[in-house]
């Protein structure tokens, strides 16, 4: 499991620990049943409060990412095919709306948009 905070980022700390192990789960770098570190050995090593840490699990959990078993910790859910694209679908919309947002307010059109994104894409 690996997250890095970005002081510089709009975003607060539980939602950029939230979209990176949501992403992580997604993307099956954490696989299905693995246990995840207690909060307060994330929050150790990342060297910040537990609170931002906890908020975030609980969004994880509120979403189905994870499942905490009392007194034996807490562990990556399972998703079927359909439901990992479906969160995927979800997230990328999420992510992308704020940023479109910001891109029409500056006055680009979809086309400016779209060669920005291709240029940028990793090939």
């Amino acid at each position: 499991m690996d997250i890095v905070l970005s002081q510089m980022s709009d975003k607060p700390i539980y939602t950029q620990i939230y979209e990176q192990i949501a992403s992580q789960i997604m993307s099956g770098e954490i696989s299905a049943g693995e246990k995840l570190p207690p909060i307060r050995t994330v929050a150790l090593n990342l060297r910040i409060s537990v609170i931002p840490v906890k908020q975030a699990w609980e969004q994880l959990e509120r979403e189905g990412f994870i499942s905490t078993a009392v007194g034996r910790g807490t562990f990556a859910n399972e998703f079927a095919h359909h439901e990992i694209s479906d969160k995927r679908t979800s997230t990328a919309v999420d992510l992308l709306s704020e940023n479109i947002k910001a891109c029409r307010e500056m006055g680009l059109t979809l086309d400016e948009v779209m060669a920005i994104v291709k240029n940028i894409w990793p090939k």
